[in-house]
């Protein structure tokens, strides 16, 4: 019987406490600062949710109809979602450091030239001249969205790769932060880039006519040239840092040091099994011989005995709690064939291309339900009868520009609340009960077709409402659907497939946006050949039954796609 009691002086293991633990401590603190800068990214890849904070300055000054508008948004979002498939493979190729570059010159480059394509088309207005086109326009939010897209792609590589437990809350805080940022990014616009309209106006008139505006109730009005060069500047300035900061850092590598893990005898294994994706995680037994065997091997009259220990592969270590099967990592032709997949997609059509409609659209409808009830155009008072009386402008009604500044910031605070119950609850749901995340996608379609059906019929006051359920909505889809693509389809190739459902969001953005669009035009009445301003609930209500039906469509989608992954769990459980 060979004795493994060893003296400290001996042991080979002694000299390694003070390495191991300096080596822990590094890698503690390159995690912690890669997801920082992870944070850091999805502030800036959420800019694009603003849009509706300087989307009236679009219609407003620069005289694009709704629909024009509408494709600038669709266009931009096209940047976000579908150039996916690419940031997703140039994070997984490039690695994270790279792709943070690239998206801080991109989002650098798209906001300085929007911003200067709106100043020279103010001035273009001012001089009688039409204003720079909207498809000018739209090519540079692309641009934006495109290092919105690469900044977002650089740090779900990086989560995804560094984080391999309690993913739901490891990958929901930060992408918390991509919701989060329409809230941070309002508030400094608020801040620090109002303008009265008066000096507004006269700044930009060359000569001295100033126009009146088009409400009377409007006394402050974004700085909108000022606000799109921050943006740029911000976007460029952190994925800067991003270069700097983010790592994706290898899984640290398992001992058999007895210091560090006692269950574990001082053996040394001759045969080391390679892991895969189909190996078993830990094997029943496995027979090796010890150093002191091979030594009694030499010595006369010695019988050789053999050890039996357990052979653990590397990470994942353990199989989770839940008894959930593991599954390799597929991507091209047989990620696009899969059933799941397919499916999948369409839920990010249906889901993704309502909330961003909402968000990209919520200050036209706050303008046609405002209009109407306070009686500043042909639409008759719906279901209320003021602003809330506050004494906050003129007649004690609060300015358009603020109500639709708070819808902004409610879209994203309730975003950002959806991402991090998703997360944490879909994490506890596991531990508690063995759910699987796929779960929350079924609530997150019935929470967005009550905000459709409350978008109907609300009058102002309670039209914060549809924001709040399009905003937790939203984020609890987006807050486990990362995770989701990682744990179904692999998390080697989950930037690939993950850019690839992207397209979804895409696809559903340009096509409830350029609905909404199309609704809102048809419906504004036309005095002397001119379309004037659409005031009421009947200006959107088409492009909200069919965004409700989506949400109908995805919720049943998503249910049937949660009871197949149920069963397949409980069938290898």
């Amino acid at each position: 019987m060979p004795n493994h009691n060893t003296t400290p002086s001996s042991s080979p293991y002694s000299n390694r406490g003070s390495a191991v633990n300096n080596g822990s401590s590094a890698r503690r603190f390159l995690l912690i600062l890669s997801f920082m800068c992870c944070c850091l990214n999805m502030l800036a890849s959420g800019s694009l949710y603003v849009f509706a904070l300087y989307a009236p300055s679009f219609t407003g000054r620069l005289g694009y109809s709704q629909t024009q508008t509408s494709t600038i948004a669709v266009i931009g979002d096209i940047g976000l979602y579908g150039v996916g498939p690419l940031s997703g493979l140039m994070a997984d190729r490039l690695g994270a450091r790279p792709t943070s570059f690239i998206a801080g010159v991109l989002l650098l480059a798209g906001y300085g030239l929007l911003s200067a394509g709106y100043a020279s088309g103010l001035e273009n207005v001012a001089k009688g001249e039409a204003p720079t086109h909207f498809l000018w326009m739209s090519v540079f939010l692309f641009l934006a969205g495109m290092g919105s897209s690469a900044s977002y792609m650089a740090a779900f590589t990086s989560l995804a790769k560094n984080f391999r437990n309690g993913r739901g809350v490891a990958l929901g805080v930060p992408v918390s932060f991509f919701g989060l940022s329409a809230a941070i990014l309002t508030f400094i616009a608020q801040a620090f880039f109002t303008l009265n309209i008066g000096d507004f106006v006269n700044s930009i008139s060359s000569k001295n006519k100033p126009t009146t505006p088009k409400n009377p109730q409007e006394e402050e009005e974004l700085d909108t040239v000022g606000f799109l060069l921050f943006l740029g500047v911000a976007g460029g300035v952190i994925n800067g840092l991003s270069v700097l900061g983010m790592n994706i850092l290898t899984p640290p590598t398992r001992t058999t040091d007895p210091e560090s893990n006692p269950t574990v005898a001082p053996v040394q294994a001759q045969v080391q099994a390679p892991l895969s994706e189909q190996t078993p995680l830990l094997r029943e037994t496995a027979t090796t011989d010890t150093l002191a065997n091979r030594q009694s091997d030499n010595t006369p009259g010695t019988q050789t005995a053999t050890t039996t220990v357990p052979v653990v592969s590397d990470p994942p270590l353990k199989k989770p709690r839940d008894g959930r099967r593991y599954v390799r990592s597929i991507s091209g032709k047989e990620f696009f064939m899969d059933h799941d997949a397919q499916a999948f997609f369409v839920i990010m059509v249906c889901l993704a291309g309502t909330g961003l409609m909402i968000i990209n659209s919520i200050s036209a409808m706050v303008n046609a339900v405002g209009g109407a009830e306070q009686g500043s155009g042909p639409g008759t008072p719906l279901f209320g009868t003021g602003f809330g009386g506050d004494g906050s402008g003129e007649d004690g009604k609060i300015p358009m520009a603020s109500i639709r500044a708070k819808h902004v910031v409610l879209i994203s605070l309730s975003s950002y609340g959806g991402r991090i119950m998703a997360g944490l609850g879909s994490d506890l749901a596991i531990i508690a009960y063995g759910a699987h995340r796929v779960y929350v996608i079924p609530i997150a379609a019935i929470c967005m077709g009550l905000a459709q059906v409350i978008g109907l019929f609300a009058n102002l006051q309670w039209l914060y409402l549809t924001s709040i359920l399009t905003g937790l909505a939203y984020g609890a889809f987006f807050g486990v659907a990362g995770t989701v693509v990682a744990e179904l389809w692999g998390e080697e190739t989950c930037g690939q497939n993950w850019g690839w459902l992207s397209w979804g969001s895409a696809v559903g953005g340009m096509l409830f946006n350029l609905v909404f669009g199309l609704v809102m035009d048809a419906e504004r009445p036309v005095v002397d050949d001119e379309p004037q301003v659409c005031y009421g609930h009947h200006c959107y209500r088409w492009a909200l039954i069919v965004s409700f039906s989506a949400c109908v469509l995805s919720c049943a989608l998503s249910t049937r796609m949660s009871l197949r992954q149920r069963a397949l769990d409980q069938y290898y459980r």
